[in-house]
């Protein structure tokens, strides 16, 4: 298939004066993390020159990973809690998105006194020289991701295009502040963008020059007061200074919809919806939520004036990213998938949704005050055993006891960890089966984060 014509305008960048650097400053970093949230940008200030402090609510043990991670970087370390002490010294403070502003206490006393305050993302934006696809929504966005950056890396390699070279990071786990150097303008940036590094986007009148929303719904409705005010700091991806980017869009709840077109009310040409590829691509990864993701990449691609067979071959040649329905073998006839990522019950829907084969799950974490109807009605109708483990696992059994109304009754046990848990599926699990382990719900009762329960669950799975 001939490469198509580019159908997006040449992207000017806002002139503006080259940020303040670092140097000699004294930067407070405000939340180290238990995913290493914060260790990217306090290398980079390091690196930078400026004076860092780290503080966090959390304690040096809670945050050992994260801890060790700088522990090579002349920095202090205040952790176990915030002083507000630390607030006289700092000249500029960077504030974690895991810090809800609406509700800390640390953070409306640095705001009331007026200390200059800023985050990881905006600090990157404001200094990356290449174009940026920024990439947001509700669910999807790493795999949609990691997709278009082998795409476009797929067709760097074949040649006959504009960009020399491609670079994945932002909310996929990767700081891009300490790869600055190596970042070109002849470059494409693909940055996955939270709702949480995107609130504060406007501070810097900044957006991508392509933004992506792969699906808008409900989500993180605790730290928000509506689904409005969640799907406005979302739609700070679309809000280029200039009104240039192009904008392309998957599903969106009906509000989100609204607020969407009253952004681009007169420039409606800037928005393109998302089509499912014809004819369908035939992908290693699972269910009808990755053919959506291939989909929103296929629309982009086109857009960028892509060659269509290579995107397809990527596309389909895409194995998927860890702790997301990730497969890791086959034992005795029964297939085992990782879907630790799934930190929600609707996460679980979709991974049982997606496999839609005789099922032996694992469910629980850490327990929040959610909802698992819709959840338990999915694991009562696709599971022959549930094993509910951890504090939300009682709830979860009740809940798929309460729901199985209708459905064969799926057999439930009560576990208290993980370990358990993967012995009493293997003992239950069939021949054509599979043991999908897919928590529904946050790691935080038993592990630091989800990657090291997922890497927990690959481990036990691959001694048996």
């Amino acid at each position: 298939m001939p490469t198509m014509t580019p159908a997006m305008p040449k992207l000017d960048h806002i002139l503006k004066p080259a940020p303040d650097s670092p140097a000699g400053r004294r930067v407070l970093v405000v939340g180290l993390g238990r995913f290493c949230g914060g260790v990217g940008v306090t290398r980079w200030l390091a690196s930078e020159g400026a004076i860092v402090t780290v503080t966090d609510q959390a304690t040096h043990g809670a945050l050992a990973e994260s801890v060790a991670a700088i522990g090579d970087l002349p920095v202090a370390l205040h952790l176990g809690g915030h002083d507000e002490s630390d607030l006289d010294t700092a000249d500029l403070v960077v504030i974690n998105p895991a810090v809800n502003k609406a509700t800390s206490p640390f953070f409306q006393t640095l705001n009331r006194r007026g200390i200059p305050w800023t985050t990881e993302m905006n600090l990157f934006c404001e200094r990356c020289p290449a174009k940026v696809l920024g990439v947001t929504g509700s669910y999807g966005k790493s795999t949609t991701c990691a997709m278009l950056a082998e795409a476009l890396e797929a067709c760097r390699r074949a040649g006959g295009v504009s960009f020399a070279g491609v670079c994945l990071g932002g909310n996929i786990g990767r700081s891009l502040l300490n790869e600055l150097p190596n970042i070109h303008e002849s470059d494409w940036v693909i940055l996955e963008m939270s709702n949480a590094q995107l609130e504060d986007l406007p501070k810097i009148h900044w957006a991508p020059d392509f933004a992506v929303i792969t699906n808008l719904f409900p989500h993180h409705l605790d730290r928000y007061v509506s689904f409005a005010e969640y799907a406005e700091a979302k739609l700070n991806i679309t809000r280029h200074p200039k009104g240039m980017s192009k904008i392309v869009v998957g599903e969106l709840h009906p509000e989100a919809e609204d607020l969407l077109s009253e952004g681009v009310a007169e420039q409606r040409d800037r928005v393109t919806r998302i089509h499912s590829p014809d004819p369908i691509i035939n992908l290693r990864v699972p269910g009808d939520h990755n053919q959506k993701n291939a989909a929103c990449v296929l629309t982009v691609c086109r857009l960028l004036g892509l060659d269509d067979h290579i995107v397809r071959g990527a596309l389909r040649e895409f194995r998927g990213l860890p702790h997301r329905l990730e497969f890791v073998q086959t034992l005795d006839g029964v297939d085992y998938y990782n879907d630790s990522k799934s930190t929600a019950p609707a996460a679980t829907v979709i991974a049982l949704e997606a496999l839609r084969r005789p099922t032996v799950a694992i469910v629980g974490g850490q327990r929040k005050d959610v909802s698992l109807e819709e959840c338990a009605i999915r694991l009562a109708r696709y599971c022959r055993v549930v094993i509910c483990m951890g504090e939300s696992g009682p709830g979860f059994a009740d809940a798929v006891h309460e729901c199985g109304a209708g459905f064969q009754s799926a057999k439930s046990h009560v576990v208290a960890a993980l370990p358990e848990a993967v012995r009493i599926a293997r003992t239950e699990a069939k021949p054509g089966e599979v043991i999908l382990f897919s928590p529904g719900a946050p790691s935080f009762d038993q592990y630091p984060n989800f990657t090291a329960r997922g890497r927990h669950f690959t481990e036990l799975v691959q001694s048996l």
